[in-house]
């Protein structure tokens, strides 16, 4: 501290005003992008986080009412084919890559690498809605990319 105040005063009069003038302004650039960026830009990411994941919720809760409302109406459409044929050639139609199958008479259950949210959606829907099977259980996990899923498990029956 005491080189600190020697050099100071070693200054002259219009240095030491240059000298307080660019501390000033390194203080304020400091604040600004040391510290008020990094939380704003944190504060917008968070927004947009939320929003997309209010909006697949909603996405979800619609999906969800869709596949109920069809299991209480007790209308069910009827699949030609085997289980597994009508489980692959839907899951082709979405482009999706099954990468284990295990059929259990009437149920058959199926896992899934890195697959789209929105395709997985659209097959699970293909399969209640047009082809009459149900959905008894989905287990899902978070995908490496965002919008992606791992299908740990999903049982379906005839």
């Amino acid at each position: 501290m005491q080189n600190l105040q020697t050099w100071w005063q070693g200054l002259a009069s219009r240095e030491q005003q240059l000298v307080g003038f660019c501390s000033v302004f390194l203080v304020i650039g400091i604040l600004y992008w040391g510290i008020w960026t990094p939380i704003s830009n944190a504060e917008q990411d968070a927004l947009r986080s939320l929003t997309a994941q209010q909006q697949t919720l909603t996405y979800v809760k619609q999906t969800a009412n869709k596949i109920a409302g069809l299991k209480q109406s007790g209308a069910k459409p009827s699949s030609s084919g085997s289980l597994s044929s009508v489980v692959n050639q839907a899951a082709g139609k979405f482009g999706l890559v099954i990468t284990r199958m295990q059929p259990q008479g009437n149920k058959i259950q199926i896992w899934m690498d890195d697959v789209p949210f929105d395709s997985l959606m659209s097959y699970l829907d293909e399969l209640v809605q047009n082809k009459g099977l149900s959905l008894e259980s989905v287990d899902l996990a978070e995908g490496e990319t965002p919008g992606y899923v791992k299908v740990r498990r999903i049982q379906l029956a005839q």
